[in-house]
């Protein structure tokens, strides 16, 4: 990271740069970069004000960079060290402020994917950014492609067990970093402190967390409930979500009204004093998209087209808007059952692309649930819907209804195709990774055994195989 000056717009800015060294092994350039804009795009999306904003993203050379808002302060490893112990009221402001961050982004289909001190930064004023959202996902496959490499994305010592087996990371994933950095900031020391990557990530999924109150007295109860909750082991035993975890940590945070304690720690990085000028999450269920104008004589052959050269550009968002106007505008217009469904595909598609999950699952439903009546449930269309509807389920954290979607899929897939059908093969792989992702370690271990079983010593496919293997036995 690197500061900058904009010239243009008379503003200190930040400058991330990736070098090339710290891409994945033998990665398409080409590939790299259409991700990386992508990222960027979704970050720029995120409208929070402990995100910072995204200016400009591109290449130079073999490099990549990201151009962002500058942000001022210290992270919270050096935060974590000028203020031990931390107040507890301080170690609840910090949490909640992430747990708002988390919320606005995961809203957006983000996932963190690599949460710890040193991407948490605590300004003069209190208020906490969160950084660096998008670049683990840079460096793991793409998911849309329903392939990895294989290799964990995140920090050992803050990494979730669903991400030390190998799975996809989700926002339940986010939230288990969460709690194992207000787990520090309370008692000084991480959870799991075994030394070496490989003893902490046998922690993560093995052992329990130490109950707060026994490092530290002064913990509430409640708070300690928390960060147990947290830190389960199985995602679906964490926490719903961001916002339940802000409202769970609101009964501890200052008021406007309650001005600050005498003996309080003086110090321009207070996290509590956003709390008397409060911010919180937006509630769930509430959408701030703006709505676009409905088109008053619909072109739909040259919105399409149009729509289409947007997502060659990365402009996802727009194209939506387009394919959504158009679907608004069909029911004014006799138009063919085949084209309306086309255009429902193309918006479908498009939001996937663009990371907007939780739109894109409610596309794909519709267009099962209006095909499979009239061509069954084998139809090519309805077997491919189904597979984006899981990596939709997947993306958007619930690993159990990825399977549900898939595991039918597979089924029939694979009486049509046989076990060792490159098609297959990824869906058998990624079905093993989803169980991993449900908590299920020994169903997914056993998964890849049998694929192993049916590829035989002289596959291209089994070394990749293999290290999966390894990584979910431990």
């Amino acid at each position: 990271m690197w500061s900058g000056y904009d010239k243009r717009l008379d503003r200190s800015v930040a400058v991330k740069l990736l070098r090339p060294d710290v891409l994945p092994l033998g990665s398409d350039h080409t590939t790299l970069v259409k991700r990386f804009l992508r990222e960027a795009r979704l970050t720029a999306r995120v409208e929070h004000p402990g995100v910072p904003a995204v200016f400009d993203a591109g290449t130079e050379g073999n490099e990549l960079y990201l151009v962002m808002q500058f942000v001022p302060g210290i992270d919270l490893g050096d935060f974590l060290v000028q203020h031990q112990p931390v107040p507890v009221d301080w170690a609840t402001a910090v949490a909640a402020q992430v747990a708002s961050v988390l919320a606005a982004a995961h809203a957006q289909s983000l996932v963190h994917r690599d949460l710890k001190p040193g991407n948490v930064m605590v300004k003069p004023d209190g208020t906490v950014t969160v950084l660096d959202f998008g670049v683990a996902t840079l460096l793991e496959a793409d998911l849309t492609r329903l392939t990895t490499t294989g290799e964990a994305v995140g920090s050992p010592a803050y990494m979730s067990p669903e991400q030390v087996l190998g799975g996809v990371p989700n926002p339940r994933s986010d939230l288990y970093a969460l709690g194992c950095i207000l787990h520090e900031l309370l008692a000084g020391t991480r959870p799991f402190t075994a030394e070496g990557t490989y003893p902490a990530m046998r922690q993560h999924v093995e052992e329990p967390p130490p109950p707060l109150r026994t490092q530290r007295a002064d913990t509430p109860v409640e708070i300690e409930e928390l960060v147990l909750h947290l830190l389960a082991k199985a995602p679906e035993d964490r926490p719903t979500d961001a916002q339940e975890v802000y409202e769970r940590l609101l009964p501890f945070l200052p008021t406007p009204q309650s001005g600050v304690r005498s003996d309080a720690p003086s110090s321009p990085s207070d996290p509590t004093r956003p709390y008397r000028q409060p911010f919180a999450p937006h509630s769930r269920g509430h959408s701030h998209r703006s709505v676009p104008a409905p088109i008053r004589t619909p072109n739909f052959t040259g919105t399409r087209d149009e729509a289409a050269e947007l997502v060659l550009a990365g402009r996802f968002t727009q194209a939506a808007e387009l394919l959504e106007n158009l679907l608004g505008n069909v029911s004014a217009v006799e138009l063919p059952r085949a084209q309306h469904r086309g255009i429902r595909l193309q918006l479908a598609n498009t939001l996937l692309l663009g990371g907007d999950y939780a739109r894109a699952l409610a596309q794909y439903e519709l267009l099962v649930a209006e095909i499979q009546p009239e061509r069954g449930a084998e139809d090519g269309d309805v077997l491919h819907w189904r597979v984006q509807i899981a990596t939709c389920h997947a993306a958007l954290g619930d690993a159990s209804e990825a399977l549900a979607h898939l595991g039918p899929v597979l089924e029939v897939r694979q009486r049509q195709l046989g076990p060792i059908d490159d098609e297959i093969i990824e869906l058998r792989r990624e079905a093993a990774r989803l169980r991993a992702s449900a908590g299920d370690a020994q169903e997914a271990e056993a998964q890849v055994r049998a694929l192993l079983a049916d590829l035989g010593p002289a596959h291209p496919r089994r070394s990749e195989l293999r290290a999966m293997l390894g990584r979910l036995m431990g």
